[in-house]
C-alpha cells in the first residue's frame, strides 16, 4: 500500500516555510498594497459623505412627514366640523322652509280676512 500527497492552490503554508522573495518583489507587493489602501480610504471618505448626506436627508423627509401627518389630522378636524356645519345647515334649511310655508299661509289668511273684512261692511 502506497499513500501519495497531492499539492493543491489553496494549501496553507506555515510559517516555518521561507520565501524567497527579493527586495524588488517585496518593494512591489508593499507598493501595491499602498495603492489599494489610498483607494480604500479614498472610497470609505465618499462612503462617509453619503452617509452623511442620507442622514441630512433623512431627517429632512421625517420632519416633511411630521407635518404631512399633522396636516392630515387638521383635514380630519375640519371634516369633523364640516359634518356638524352640514348638519346645522340642513337643520337651519328645513326651518327657512317651514317659515316660508307658514309666511304664504298667514299671507292666504291676511287676504282671505281683507276679503271678508270688504264683503262685510
Amino acid at each position: 500500500m502506497c499513500f501519495m500527497a497531492i499539492k493543491s492552490d489553496n494549501e496553507v503554508i506555515s510559517s516555518d516555510d521561507e520565501f524567497d522573495l527579493s527586495y524588488n518583489e517585496l518593494h512591489s507587493v508593499f507598493e501595491t498594497l499602498c495603492d489599494e489602501y489610498k483607494k480604500l480610504g479614498s472610497e470609505y471618505s465618499l462612503l462617509k459623505k453619503n452617509h452623511a448626506c442620507l442622514l441630512i436627508k433623512k431627517d429632512t423627509l421625517e420632519k416633511k412627514a411630521c407635518i404631512v401627518v399633522d396636516d392630515c389630522d387638521k383635514m380630519n378636524q375640519h371634516k369633523e366640523e364640516n359634518k356638524a356645519l352640514k348638519k346645522t345647515v340642513d337643520k337651519l334649511n328645513t326651518t327657512l322652509a317651514k317659515f316660508t310655508k307658514g309666511s304664504k299661509i298667514f299671507k292666504t289668511i291676511l287676504a282671505s280676512k281683507d276679503v271678508f273684512s270688504t264683503t262685510e261692511v
